[in-house]
């Protein structure tokens, strides 16, 4: 894995921060991508703006929907370094807005990312995580267990998430991440990494990428 301190401007991260309100506002016609937390879906409808932008989870599939995020997904410094990591054109994968609201944001369970898509084992999956607002151990950062790409596939189950089996998780071994806003964390699809529950009073936004080298296509059924 690697991390970027301040690897994007105050302006750009501000701009991000502006569009994921503007998607969770409506202000983006026929844009349904937003899934909220479980314990506020039933008065979702009846909050104002305000109190909804701090209760979403995820904002997804919004490139070629909003101009800024889109112009983000292919940032000509993100893309220079993932060709390092490749060694081949990057090609976006997935696009997602990882957010965890202040107090009641859920654990992440520990993952690998390549378990979520449909490609062969061997493809080069990077993950681009950009941090919107201070990731910090309080507000649920990123941990990761360093080296552990190098493992291969592991099974994952579907118990509080599509994850690995709580008992497999080499804890022990794993670092926490924290992020300034800008900050960048890459990391490799086979990398085993959660992020547990936010209970503090701060929230915490973040953009997730995944890349691919071009070309490499889906497995079929």
């Amino acid at each position: 894995y690697l991390v970027v301190d301040h690897g994007l401007d105050d302006a750009t991260i501000q701009e991000c921060d502006s569009a994921i309100d503007d998607l969770i506002d409506g202000k983006f016609e026929g844009f349904r991508s937003v899934m909220v937390e479980a314990g506020a879906r039933k008065s979702y409808k009846a909050m104002t703006i305000e109190e909804r932008r701090g209760v979403v989870r995820k904002v997804f599939n919004f490139v070629g929907v909003e101009p800024r995020l889109t112009y983000l997904s292919s940032h000509s410094a993100i893309l220079d370094v993932l060709r390092r990591m490749m060694g081949a054109e990057p090609e976006l994968l997935q696009d997602m807005a990882l957010l965890k609201p202040a107090g009641i944001g859920r654990e992440k369970a520990w993952h690998q990312d390549c378990a979520y898509f449909n490609l062969p084992t061997d493809t080069t999956v990077v993950g681009v995580w950009i941090a919107i607002d201070a990731a910090t151990l309080e507000n649920g950062c990123l941990h990761i267990i360093p080296e552990s790409h190098r493992w291969g596939a592991h099974p994952h189950f579907k118990v509080r998430d599509w994850q690995i089996c709580d008992t497999d998780v080499r804890k022990a071994e794993s670092v926490p991440v924290p992020l300034d806003p800008g900050g960048i964390l890459f990391w490799h699809g086979l990398t085993h990494h959660g992020s547990p529950s936010n209970r503090s009073e701060l929230g915490r936004r973040g953009i997730q990428l995944h890349y691919q080298p071009a070309g490499s296509g889906t497995l079929t059924k």
